[in-house]
């Protein structure tokens, strides 16, 4: 009898378990995985590519996916296909960025909801919709730290005010907030800047003026000097050295030489003298157009005087 108690409470514990599988079981119509495993560090970016296959015999209609996590930050993470066929695989790169968590293996977490066909008698068929919460394992392996680099490390200045412009490169992880002081010859040279930078993705400008130069030209070193907190505001500092080529322009003064005022002096001497003897030369013209005409008007009265004695006679 006892025997028989064992079997019935085993038998019993058996179908429990056998129902509580059956509820919580996957869903087996729609199967979602990275299609490589990728590697996660904490506060960093990147794209991941993630697979939705179809592994039942049923088309898949009216298809909703969000992969929603708390651990990441997506550019886009809602997909809608009108249908998917049986066998069928959506293949999906999302990008991200890791939230500051620590060193484990953490679910990606991604909602399914979608219609399939149950029943068809004729030409009508009857559909049925369901969604699912899919837990995809991801591990984050730490903290990737930043990897910081200056791109331009040499400027020509040729005069001032000139902007100098600081290329900051990042390499690694994502900094959250960083400041700058620069350490120059102050007697040589006047910059103005403000120290915050702010965070540093891949590629952040900085802004400097400088308004005063050295009086020689020549190579002179600034020194940059950084302090970066990752996403733990746990602090880095770094020197940089930069080389600014002092080349500036020299300004030509257009004084006359000695010679070429005494030329001009000349030439305007001259020009005098023929203004001062233009004006006889002028009355000089005036006064013979004058005595020719007297001349003439002599000569026409004589000629009138003869003519007159000549008909007198006759």
């Amino acid at each position: 009898m006892r025997k028989l108690y064992a079997i019935i409470f085993i038998s019993f514990i058996a179908f429990g378990f056998t129902s509580i599988s059956g509820i919580t079981a996957p869903n087996e119509k729609m199967k979602i995985y990275f299609e490589t495993t990728p590697s996660f560090y904490a506060g960093d970016s990147g794209e991941f590519t993630l697979v939705f296959d179809n592994t039942s015999n049923s088309i898949l209609k009216n298809v909703n996916i969000y992969v929603k996590d708390e651990y990441f930050e997506f550019a886009k993470n809602k997909f809608i296909y009108g249908e998917i066929q049986p066998g069928q695989k959506k293949v999906e790169k999302i990008q991200y960025t890791v939230r500051p968590i620590e060193v484990g293996t953490y679910p990606l977490k991604v909602t399914t909801q979608y219609s399939y066909q149950v029943f068809c008698s004729g030409l009508q068929c009857d559909y049925t919709s369901e969604g699912f919460l899919q837990e995809v394992p991801f591990k984050v392996d730490g903290v990737r730290s930043p990897i910081i680099d200056l791109k331009v490390r040499s400027f020509e200045i040729k005069e001032v005010p000139y902007t100098l412009p600081i290329f900051i490169v990042n390499r690694g992880s994502v900094v959250k907030s960083s400041s700058m002081i620069l350490e120059y010859d102050r007697s040589k040279f006047n910059i103005d800047y403000t120290e915050d930078i702010g965070a540093i993705t891949s590629l952040t400008k900085k802004e400097v003026m400088v308004t005063k130069l050295p009086e020689v030209p020549g190579d002179y070193t600034v020194n940059i000097n950084l302090e970066i907190k990752d996403i733990n505001d746990k602090s880095t500092y770094l020197k940089f050295p930069i080389k600014l080529i002092v080349n500036t322009v020299e300004v030509v003064r257009l004084d006359t030489p000695t010679e070429l005022q005494q030329i001009e002096q000349v030439n305007t001497s001259e020009i005098i003298n023929e203004q001062s003897t233009s004006t006889p030369k002028t009355q000089k013209s005036v006064y013979m157009m004058l005595q020719e005409a007297v001349l003439v008007l002599t000569l026409f009265g004589l000629i009138a005087t003869f003519s007159l004695m000549l008909l007198s006679r006759r």
